[in-house]
């Protein structure tokens, strides 16, 4: 076996792994914001102590910190609306609206990183609209169904989850955009992983002592839910980010977008795998997700494209 098919095998087991989170969320019975407090708790020791045995270092200059502090709020809000939008809904739902991700990137991009806007993207936005709208109004084939009203809107709990889940695909986007800049100017972008996440952690400490609560009381105490959040934090953060960063120095932007592309895939069939009759969705949903993909994939090949010419 060559080495461009293992890296490929590598990269797309490591998509599957982050399809395997969304599965992990669901299995664990603490809330979304105890189980983002004990994920980044994990995932940060074991980046440091992977550090330590490397001899790498935690050095960074008091300006990227600050900034570093702000990713870690980005990817803490938006793990915690991730989790949140699949115990409010269900996995596939949510999937669908986090794998927007890749447009919201392009929407976003000219703001933060002041890259010049595309007028195609503003069309392939609106295919994803389509898309959203499509599994916005259908109606699922599970008993799980329930009405709810939210600031003043009658919902269902599937089409509050989709909110929640395009709010933090937002918020995602931001984080990868902002994180790219800090990236560049380290030689070992884990340095900057481990930074993230620790400030992420330390945000929720603050957060839940600003609004009276004790954050020790956060720790999972169930067995299970351990057993489900080492995995979540060891098996799905930090093997996939430490053997990602690797990969990236051997393939292109587009290999990596295009495997990325295919996690909502991968988490939405282990979701019917796992969960069977509350993951079943109507003929509509999949239209809609598949509407939603095509578009995400159209852009990354029109992209490559313009890179080459």
């Amino acid at each position: 076996m060559n080495s461009y098919i293992k890296d490929q095998l590598n990269l797309h087991f490591i998509v599957f792994i982050w399809g395997f989170t969304a599965i992990l969320g669901k299995f664990i019975s603490i809330d979304a914001l105890a189980l983002v407090y004990n994920r980044t708790a994990i995932t940060s020791v074991a980046i440091g102590i992977y550090l330590l045995i490397l001899k790498r270092g935690f050095k960074a200059n008091s300006r990227d910190l600050l900034f570093m502090w702000l990713c870690g709020v980005l990817i803490a809000v938006h793990w915690i609306t991730f989790f949140g939008a699949i115990k409010i809904s269900n996995v596939s739902i949510t999937l669908a609206g986090v794998s927007t991700g890749a447009l919201w990137s392009s929407l976003l991009s000219p703001i933060l990183s002041k890259t010049k806007f595309d007028p195609i993207e503003l069309l392939l936005g609106l295919l994803v609209i389509l898309g959203i709208g499509i599994v916005f109004y259908e109606e699922p084939n599970t008993a799980d169904i329930r009405h709810l009203s939210y600031l003043g809107f009658e919902l269902t709990n599937f089409q509050l989850g989709l909110i929640i889940a395009l709010f933090s695909s937002m918020l995602s986007a931001s984080f990868s955009i902002l994180n790219k800049q800090l990236v560049t100017r380290y030689p070992k972008p884990v340095q900057v992983t481990f930074w993230e996440l620790t400030f992420a952690f330390v945000s929720i400490v603050i957060y839940s002592i600003v609004v009276g609560n004790n954050p020790m009381k956060l720790w999972a105490t169930q067995n299970s839910d351990w057993i489900y959040i080492a995995i979540l934090a060891l098996a799905c953060t930090a093997y996939p980010f430490i053997k990602s960063v690797e990969l990236l120095k051997r393939l292109t932007p587009f290999s990596v977008m295009l495997a990325i592309n295919l996690e909502p895939v991968y988490g939405i069939l282990l979701a019917a795998l796992f969960f069977g009759a509350s993951e079943s969705m109507s003929p509509q949903f999949y239209i809609g997700v598949l509407i939603i993909l095509g578009t995400v994939i159209a852009n990354g090949i029109i992209k490559a494209r313009k890179r080459k010419g």
